[in-house]
This record gives C-alpha cells, structure tokens and sequence, in this order.
C-alpha cells in the first residue's frame, strides 16, 4: 500500500511541475502582452530621437523574461530610426490588440463562470439558458469557458509573433513569413476591435 501511493505520489510530481511551468510561462506572456503598448510607444520616441539602440536593449530584455531566461543573446547594431519606427509602429498596435483580448478575457471571466455574482437582476427573456437563474448561470458558464481559453491562446500567439518580429531590432534573424504574418494579425486585430464597437 505505501509502495503505491509513493509510487502515485512519484507519478503525480512531474504532473505539478508542467501544470507549474505552464502556469509561470502563461503568467509571463500576459505581463509581455500587457507591456506590449507602453514598450512600443518607447520604441517610437527612441526612433524619433535618434537613439534606436535603447529600443533594441529594451526588446531583448522583455524577450529574456518571456522566456524565463536571464538574458537573450543579441547586438546593439539595428537598423536605421525609420525601420524602427515600423517595428514600433506595429508592435503598438498588436499591444492595443493584447489589452482589448485581456478585456474580452476578464470580461468572459466575470460575465460566465461568475455571472450569478454580478447578475442580480430577473431573467430578462432570451437570456441563455433562462428562465431559471440556475440554468442561465450555466449556460453563461460554459459557453464563456472556451472563450477564455481561446482568447489566452490568442494572447500566447500574439506575444510569441510578436517577440519574433522584433528580433532584428537586437541583432537576430527573424524568418521571413513573420513580418507579412504580423501585418495581417494587426489588421485582423483592428477590424476585430471595430466590429465590436459597432455591435455595440
């Protein structure tokens, strides 16, 4: 009986270990996604004034914590204010795009799993799953878990192109399907955003 539940015990640990690392990595690339805007709009004001080799420090040190690291290998040598100026450009935008999906994200969060908490009102008709508040907390519920999961997922997939992008900004090769990718991520991002606003 001890042997096996050692053994379980033994089973379950690397378990927690990648739940914990899983965990430590998501929280990191929410704070990259949060830091997205006000880094971009630094990189803008190091291109306007010259001085494009803080913007790429800056880049490297946030690429070192998104992966846990404690440094990332890269050069001071960028390229010219204007290219700067670019990569800052769409990096602003697809930092724009992270706070609106962590809005969406707390947004689901509070208006699903904890809809009964915030909802004190009657059943109006036609809310999901009514006419019982048991059922339309329910219905709030599951339909806003997947959601949330898929707008982490974005969030993941927006730092991680991201971080991509601006790898020549401190010296490293990005691939070349990288740059067209971002363009069509902002844009999306951007008619996302607008579509919201109008269903409004």
């Amino acid at each position: 009986m001890t042997d096996t539940l050692t053994r379980r015990e033994a089973d379950a640990k690397p378990v927690d270990g990648r739940v914990r690392r899983l965990a430590r990595s998501l929280g990191r690339t929410l704070v990259y996604d949060a830091l997205l805007a006000p880094v971009s709009a630094q990189t803008l004001a190091d291109a306007m004034v010259g001085e494009p080799q803080a913007a790429g420090r800056r880049w490297r040190r946030l690429a070192a914590y998104r992966l846990g690291r404690r440094e990332v290998v890269g050069t001071d040598r960028v390229g010219q204010p204007g290219v700067v100026f670019g990569y800052g450009l769409i990096s602003a935008v697809l930092g724009l795009t992270s706070w609106f999906l962590m809005m969406l994200a707390v947004t689901a969060v509070v208006r699903g799993p904890f809809w009964g908490f915030v909802d004190h009102g009657p059943i109006e008709p036609g809310t999901w799953g009514g006419p019982t508040r048991a059922g339309a907390w329910t219905a709030h519920g599951l339909i806003a878990v997947p959601c949330i999961v898929a707008f982490l997922f974005a969030l993941r997939g927006t730092a991680a192109l991201q971080a991509q992008l601006v790898r020549p900004l401190y010296g490293l090769a990005a691939r070349k399907w990288v740059l067209p990718a971002t363009i069509v991520l902002a844009a999306g991002g951007l008619a996302f955003f607008w579509s919201w606003i109008e269903q409004l």
